[in-house]
């Protein structure tokens, strides 16, 4: 079961609270209270109320995501989301009738309703409306962060994660300040570095085996951000030889086992043919 905050204004309810609100405040009056703070504090709780819900009637029945509007039903009350409507070609899946009503009752309902995210435990307080609960929660800022290091079990904010390695894990990371250039040496079977940033934030440097060479990537560590992200250079050197690679991070809220971003820089097989511990010039931007 979930708690919404639901905000009400419809004509009934505020017809018959009208005359609550008349008989309470002759009431009061006639008690000596002060009329005009207690229309103030009726006004305020009149028009929010809280209520427990199984959050599972407000999804559509055949997609199971969360109703948002326009929501259809047919004539036996049916319901159904727009997106399902265009499948099933408006042909009710219960009972085969045509599904071209809207159900604006409900459509009011999911519309009103204010809920937490869901990442309240790491320190949201964000409450979104119902119908954009999975938007905000795409990019919020406190979605958990699993830490990067073997067998360690945190999980917290990706600011908590800072936290967290920094005085947990402070040796395990080549550190870096952004838009300056740095070398990393890497072993040719090691799987990735941890690189962190001046401000704590934490990157992926992927080193992934492949037949023909080694596949190099940068991957950040934190939930996608709605204002911009990072950039980075990559640059390797034999001899008068380069290679090089400009790309955007990938967002991940935990370590992957291979990289999973489609950018990356192949050094092949032989490239550096007098170093087991090759160098790359890192260079990170943040565009936040």
């Amino acid at each position: 079961m979930a708690k919404f905050s639901v905000g009400g204004e419809g004509e009934g309810a505020s017809s018959s609270s009208c005359h609550r609100k008349r008989r309470r405040a002759d009431s009061a009056a006639e008690e000596g209270f002060d009329e005009t703070s207690f229309f103030e504090d009726e006004e305020e709780t009149a028009t929010k109320i809280s209520i427990t819900i199984d959050p599972d009637v407000l999804d559509c029945s055949i997609c199971l995501e969360p109703l948002i509007p326009p929501v259809f039903q047919c004539d036996n009350g049916h319901i159904a989301c727009s997106s399902c409507c265009t499948k099933l070609k408006n042909k009710c899946h219960s009972c085969s009738l045509a599904i071209y009503a809207r159900c604006l009752a409900i459509e009011k309902v999911v519309e009103s309703i204010k809920t937490s995210c869901r990442n309240a435990r790491y320190g949201c307080k964000e409450e979104v409306g119902y119908t954009h609960r999975t938007s905000h929660e795409e990019t919020c800022i406190y979605s958990p962060c699993s830490c990067p290091i073997s067998g360690c079990t945190f999980l917290g904010s990706s600011e908590q994660l800072s936290l967290h390695f920094s005085s947990m894990h402070w040796a395990s990371a080549t550190r870096f300040r952004y838009n300056c250039p740095f070398l990393v040496s890497f072993d040719k079977s090691e799987p990735f570095i941890i690189l962190q940033s001046e401000d704590g934030h934490l990157f992926l440097l992927y080193n992934s085996k492949e037949t023909i060479g080694n596949a190099i990537s940068v991957t950040s560590i934190g939930p996608r951000s709605p204002v911009g992200g990072f950039s980075y250079d990559l640059i390797t050197r034999d001899g008068g030889r380069t290679l090089r690679l400009q790309s955007f991070t990938k967002s991940l809220l935990r370590r992957m086992e291979t990289s999973p971003s489609i950018d990356f820089l192949l050094v092949p097989n032989g490239f550096h043919s007098c170093s087991e511990q090759p160098k790359m010039e890192v260079c990170i931007w943040s565009t936040r």
